[in-house]
């Protein structure tokens, strides 16, 4: 009995795991299907409102029960389409933000999360180089960091 339990939890971690990572085409999906299904349900209102004879099974008795039916679907239609498109603008504001920060930059207005990766070196050309003058020993390189500080105010 406990394996069959540890079963059914693994698989039910397996499918709300692959759901959530899917959730955006699954918003787009019930943006579509409740946008249609709300346009099919206000035609079905509006013919049982409007023309009733058109519809079989629809006489004076229970017409404004069915029409209230047909319009209470498509109330919960607009409900669905409306939170799926609340999901995909949200989820879309928030994936930008993500790479934007996830390059470095930050938003005007908004402080920096971490220090710059970049070092910036100063170099200052001596005039009294000569291109003779090796590398390692010009005097470029031989000068300390408060001769530098200095010769930089």
């Amino acid at each position: 009995m406990a394996r069959t339990g540890h079963s059914i939890a693994f698989l039910s971690r397996g499918v709300c795991a692959g759901l959530a990572s899917r959730l955006d085409c699954l918003s787009r999906f019930c943006a579509l299907y409740s946008f249609t299904g709300a346009l099919f349900t206000f035609f079905v209102g509006t013919m049982i409102s409007k023309q009733p004879l058109y519809i079989q099974g629809i006489n004076s008795s229970n017409q404004e029960i069915t029409k209230e039916s047909a319009f209470g679907a498509m109330g919960m239609f607009i409900f669905l389409f409306s939170s799926s498109m609340i999901y995909l603008c949200y989820h879309k504001c928030h994936d930008e933000e993500e790479i934007i920060r996830s390059q470095g930059y930050v938003r005007p207005g908004q402080r920096a999360l971490r220090i710059s990766d970049y070092e910036v070196q100063v170099e200052i050309p001596s005039a009294a180089s000569s291109p003779s003058v090796s590398p390692r020993n010009s005097p470029r390189n031989s000068r300390s960091n408060e001769e530098v500080v200095d010769l930089l105010s």
